[in-house]
């Protein structure tokens, strides 16, 4: 009888631990799910800051260089040496809104313009969805079984990169 109690309490720890692993498991794959969307995000960034060239040589090529352009450039040369998001969203905003004042109009330009504004749209979704993935990361994490698991194996809410 004794026997039977402690095989039966042996077969509920494991399976406990087990779940727990499972548990763990999921909450991992939510992680990385989010980090893939983070990669992402950086990679348009990238390809964002790739197209500036483009558009600053269309308008050099034209008119005297501005000091909005001056400072496009300069702006765009500190990311060769590092990169954090909020810089992004700052170039990005600085970007959008050298474009909306610039009147010049050459086939460069508007080339360049167009691709950089679809890179920005593509970027807003994409930063959408990494809110998206990050407070339904966050909220799974409270739900009751994840809840456990995230407490035994400390995970943390995520916050906004």
């Amino acid at each position: 009888m004794l026997a039977n109690i402690v095989l039966l309490f042996i077969t509920l720890l494991i399976l406990y631990f087990v779940g727990m692993l499972w548990l763990r498991q999921n909450l991992i794959a939510e992680l990385r799910e989010l980090e893939h969307r983070e990669g992402i995000l950086m990679k348009d960034f990238e390809k964002r800051r790739n197209q500036v060239p483009l558009l600053l040589e269309s308008i050099r090529e034209l008119q005297e260089p501005s000091d909005a352009w001056r400072k496009l450039v300069t702006d765009r040369a500190t990311f060769h040496t590092q990169s954090a998001l909020a810089a992004e969203e700052a170039f990005g905003k600085e970007l959008l809104d050298f474009l909306h004042q610039t009147s010049l109009r050459s086939v460069n330009f508007l080339e360049a313009q167009k691709g950089i504004q679809e890179l920005s749209a593509l970027i807003d979704r994409q930063k959408e969805e990494i809110q998206a993935a990050i407070a339904a990361f966050n909220a799974k994490r409270k739900e009751f079984p994840y809840s456990l698991a995230s407490a035994i194996f400390h995970f943390r809410d995520e916050t906004a990169a």
